[in-house]
């Protein structure tokens, strides 16, 4: 409110030298005929300097305005509008004496009306307003009183009433000021909260289309690399039915399984991007011993890094992070990958060090390293250097983009440094260093699978309403000595429990036959026939069925599933139950 009406007083300020011209121009028309020249032009003068001073401080203000001190400048003014009000209103006592009874009553009448203009020119100040017509009408009234002694209680009266009307009066304007400063204010505030809506609208939009246009390509990629391997399949498929010798036959079904493993790996890379991308992504926090994780993720890779002649190097600080361990070994895990895939000589080497409270992974090879150019667009889905053929054996090209999202999910951030022809190093920074705590399991995440117990036969419930599946998995089962009954739906598995009694382990989908789920119903033969081992195999994505697994803590492997996954996850729960039997 001081600010607008500072401004506004000053830009008033600024025209005033012009309307005292007019001022000083009709007060000659009346004095001149009967006052001394030199005394009116003294005061004219005085008049010109006093408000070209108002005019060149108030021009000074506007070009000062953001830096001045209010309340100063503010009473700065007060005294300039004094000022001016005071040289008016000495117009009384110089020229009254001079003029003739007609002329003095309208000089006194000039000089009343004076202070109404002042409210005006004051810009709703009642201060202003006040201090201007007080230093016009305090001498008009002494002059007059000492000229009429009649007038001496009424004149003051008079004055004094005119004085607070039009204090009133300014008062009022101000509030009228401020309302309006309120009001534009608010007009303001809602014309830049649509500005920023409009910002929000458009940086939503922008985010869809691209969000659209990266569906579109990610749709376009998986089509294609989709299309190839099911494409082979049907050939291999027609190369069976035709009997071939037992030569053509193991060579097939070696490229079957590759073939297998490949759309394995494209479904499920799609699943977690599908997961990540949309925020169903079941993030879950504990504390865990980060360099065993490391440790036993890069043991997985081992023997493909043997086969192709690297060396491997660990240098892996003793660390217990407070973070997503699941997060932390895909991400790990992803790296090391894509290090190995893209390394013809040399090696990997894996670090793990500490900054303060932040933890920092970085994994480097020797590798055919990446043009800085193309050091944003290796995230992208399906996006991969020097495999424009769409080799299989190089992936997909979802493993970075998968790492992305992690990282942004566990507050990770992740830097590349890399070099053509010398190699690349991918750099992970996670917060969230904890101190070494008991509950800390002492088992690395990535345990080794433990193979099936030798001598006996464990019995395996199997439920699942497709029956190519059950077909196949108790085909592949049977094969791996395990004694195996399938179900395909509730009453199914209920008539199995009731006539075998409890299994050695059970596999089930989450999703069966009507409104029936795979959780709710291995919690209810739980309640029934005691604890047994459950795995889960399913193609479901839902996050809330998939995180009610989780919560549960049995273990969830999704379709399609490789068999040495399978073999592992089946060798892991009857290794578990083992001390029971």
């Amino acid at each position: 409110m001081q600010r607008e009406l500072v401004e506004l007083h000053a830009r008033i300020t600024l025209r005033m030298p012009l309307i005292q011209a007019f001022f000083v121009l009709s007060s000659a028309l009346l004095l001149l005929p009967e006052v001394p020249t030199w005394k009116f032009l003294l005061w004219a003068c005085a008049v010109g300097a006093i408000e070209s001073g108002r005019a060149l401080y108030a021009a000074r203000l506007l070009r000062r305005l953001p830096n001045v001190v209010l309340g100063r400048t503010l009473r700065i003014q007060t005294v300039l509008a004094f000022l001016a009000g005071a040289h008016a209103g000495a117009m009384a006592p110089l020229f009254t004496h001079d003029l003739s009874l007609q002329n003095q009553v309208f000089l006194t009448f000039f000089l009343v009306a004076l202070p109404a203009i002042g409210v005006a020119v004051s810009i709703s100040s009642r201060v202003i307003a006040g201090v201007y017509a007080a230093a016009v009408l305090l001498p008009t009234s002494a002059v007059w009183i000492s000229m009429h002694p009649a007038h001496i209680l009424t004149s003051p009266v008079a004055s004094g009433t005119y004085l607070l009307v039009l204090v009133f009066a300014a008062s009022e304007n101000e509030r009228l000021l401020a309302r309006s400063v309120a009001i534009r204010r608010e007009r303001d505030q809602v014309v830049l909260d649509l500005e920023r809506s409009n910002a929000e609208v458009r940086t939503a939009v922008q985010r869809a289309e691209a969000a659209a246009l990266a569906r579109t390509r990610v749709l376009a990629a998986a089509s294609h690399d989709l299309r190839q391997p099911l494409h082979a399949l049907s050939v291999y498929s027609a190369v069976l039915a035709a009997q071939p010798n037992p030569a053509t036959l193991a060579e097939v079904a070696g490229h079957i399984d590759q073939l297998v493993r490949s759309l394995g790996s494209l479904l499920h890379g799609l699943l977690d991007l599908s997961q990540l991308s949309s925020g169903h992504y079941a993030a879950t926090r504990q504390q865990f011993a980060l360099h065993e994780m490391l440790d036993g993720t890069c043991t997985e890779f081992s023997e493909g890094l043997s086969r192709k002649g690297l060396t491997l190097t660990r240098d892996l600080e003793p660390t217990t992070l407070d973070g997503d361990a699941m997060a932390l070994q895909r991400i790990a895990r992803n790296l090391i990958d894509n290090a190995v895939k893209y390394t013809d000589r040399g090696g990997v080497t894996v670090r793990l060090r500490h900054e303060g409270s932040v933890a920092v992974i970085t994994v480097q090879d020797t590798g055919k390293g990446i043009d800085a150019a193309e050091h944003e667009r290796i995230f992208e889905e399906f996006y991969q250097l020097s495999n424009s053929g769409r080799d299989r054996s190089l992936g997909v090209g979802l493993g970075l983009a998968i790492v992305d999202r992690l990282t942004q999910l566990a507050g990770a951030t992740i830097r590349v440094h890399s070099r053509v022809g010398i190699g690349s190093c991918f750099e992970v920074r996670v917060p969230g260093i904890a101190a070494p705590s008991s509950t800390v399991p002492h088992r690395a995440v990535t345990d080794r699978a433990l193979r099936l117990p030798a001598g006996g036969r464990a019995t395996v419930y199997l439920v699942d309403d497709e029956a190519p599946i059950v077909l196949g998995m108790r085909t592949l089962l049977q094969a791996w000595g395990l004694d195996v009954h399938a179900a395909q739906d509730v009453a199914g598995t209920t008539a199995l429990f009731s006539a075998r009694g409890r299994p050695d382990l059970m596999m089930a989908d989450l999703r069966l036959r009507g409104q029936e789920r795979g959780v709710a119903l291995v919690a209810r033969l739980h309640a029934l026939h005691g604890e047994f081992p459950v795995i889960f195999v399913t193609g479901e994505t839902a996050a809330d069925a998939l995180q009610e697994v989780h919560a549960a803590g049995w273990p969830l492997l999704h379709k399609p599933v490789n068999a040495e996954s399978l073999h592992d996850a089946v060798g892991r729960a009857l290794a578990a139950e083992e001390p029971a039997r």
